[in-house]
């Protein structure tokens, strides 16, 4: 019988932390209008922190894989390149390569930076001259054509195709010729001459990326010529079953290689690009942290008055067998209602807006009748989504921390108070 009340005593004394912090919890909630508001504005705080965290990362990591989607539509996950930019008896060193495990598509390419002319405009490119059938391996080059006919289809001489951007800044059509002029020079009688060809633009295609305003195709053969290598290569494209494993496999195919060759993957030639988004959302994120930060300090104030207030209470509490540890309990467990409430609601509200932004976005474009993103300039016509559960978890552990330790000073000064001294004037 003795053991029996023991144990019942411990889980009331357990349990007495919990029932009075939310009693005041709630009472804080309902009776007092000044602790109410501030409640209400903590609560809030931490809502609109731990959403608005939710829907802009899920924002940024949608942008981030349109991005590699697009971008890597057209640029190969990795390119090697021969000694001195050239690759003899490349037929058997492609076989070699796609049969390593890991790699998907093997195709050979020549190309350089060039200069475009057509008329009196003039534009700086990355001239590529492609096999167009085994090009489809490691790139989606012919699902993008927005005109014309992709290179395989081409039975005229010297066509080339361009992005959008760039045939709309160089104020070319379909059937027009332009100029292809490459820094190299040829040597005559009559002195020396920069090496140019004149192409017909056969097509243009659309990745929708910055590519479209700086990238140019030909034929391998044309290429071939232009550059004067014979039948030679500059390099290979390759495509991995793995995008992220693209380092890894582009070094090992450069160490089996003659040497003197050379290897870039797409997270050296796209760096740049993948690094400023990475930088962008490190950035967005800490920005967005300090509204959880404010709530937070919204909870020590809610606290520190709800110390002050019941100043009395503790001591009845104190003098009643509580013990400081208790009383510290019953302020955390007050202050952590406010926090866990506002990160579940958080996450509740966030999750559903986050997977649907892109509509919520595209309604109020239709409400208003602004467009938020021009396509023109962002590339895009909606808005991209993508919920990443480590960020939201990362959200609403960081939220329920910083909240908890906001509670942990004024609930250690209010397991201070001394009973005599509160309630000396009581």
């Amino acid at each position: 019988m003795t053991d029996t009340s023991t144990s019942i005593e411990a889980k009331q004394t357990a349990y007495f932390p919990l029932f009075v912090g939310l009693r005041y919890f709630r009472r804080a909630s309902g009776k007092d209008k000044f602790m109410s508001l501030i409640s209400w504005f903590s609560l809030l705080g931490v809502l609109l922190g731990v959403l608005s965290l939710i829907v802009v990362m899920s924002v940024m990591n949608g942008f981030e894989a349109e991005l590699q989607q697009r971008v890597l539509s057209v640029v190969p996950h990795a390119r090697v390149e021969g000694p001195q930019q050239r690759l003899t008896n490349w037929q058997s060193l492609s076989s070699e390569i796609s049969a390593r495990a890991g790699v998907s598509g093997v195709a050979p390419y020549v190309g350089d930076k060039a200069m475009l002319s057509a008329g009196s405009r003039i534009s700086g490119v990355a001239l590529y001259g492609i096999d167009p059938e085994l090009e489809r391996q490691v790139s989606g080059l012919a699902e993008h054509m927005l005109a014309g006919q992709y290179l395989s289809e081409q039975d005229g001489e010297y066509p080339i195709i361009l992005g959008d951007i760039l045939a709309r800044s160089l104020g070319v059509r379909l059937g027009q010729k332009l100029r292809v002029i490459l820094p190299k020079v040829t040597v005559t009688p009559f002195g020396m001459f920069p090496r140019e060809k004149e192409f017909v633009v056969a097509g243009v295609f659309s990745a929708g990326a910055q590519l479209d305003a700086s990238t140019a195709f030909i034929r391998l053969d044309d290429a071939q010529r232009l550059y004067q290598l014979g039948k030679d290569v500059q390099g290979l494209r390759l495509q991995f079953e793995d995008m992220f494993a693209a380092p890894f496999h582009t070094a090992e195919i450069v160490a089996s290689l003659p040497e003197g060759s050379r290897g870039e993957d797409w997270s050296q030639s796209q760096g740049s690009l993948f690094h400023a988004v990475k930088m962008e959302k490190t950035l967005v994120r800490i920005l967005l942290l300090f509204i959880i930060v404010i709530a937070a300090f919204n909870i020590i104030s809610i606290l520190s008055m709800a110390v002050s207030e019941k100043r009395g209470a503790i001591a009845v509490l104190r003098t009643m067998g509580a013990t400081p540890a208790s009383i510290m309990k019953i302020f955390v467990i007050y202050g952590m209602s406010t926090g866990v409430l506002g990160v579940v609601l958080g996450v509740l509200i966030g999750l559903p807006l986050a997977l649907h932004v892109g509509d919520v976005v595209a309604w109020l474009e239709g409400v208003s009748g602004l467009y938020l993103f021009d396509p023109q300039v962002y590339f895009i016509s909606h808005l991209p989504s993508k919920i990443v559960p480590w960020d939201v978890a990362f959200v609403a552990l960081f939220s329920l921390s910083l909240c908890f330790l906001a509670t942990l000073y004024p609930a250690w000064r209010g397991s201070q108070v001394q009973p005599a001294e509160a309630l000396r004037y009581e």
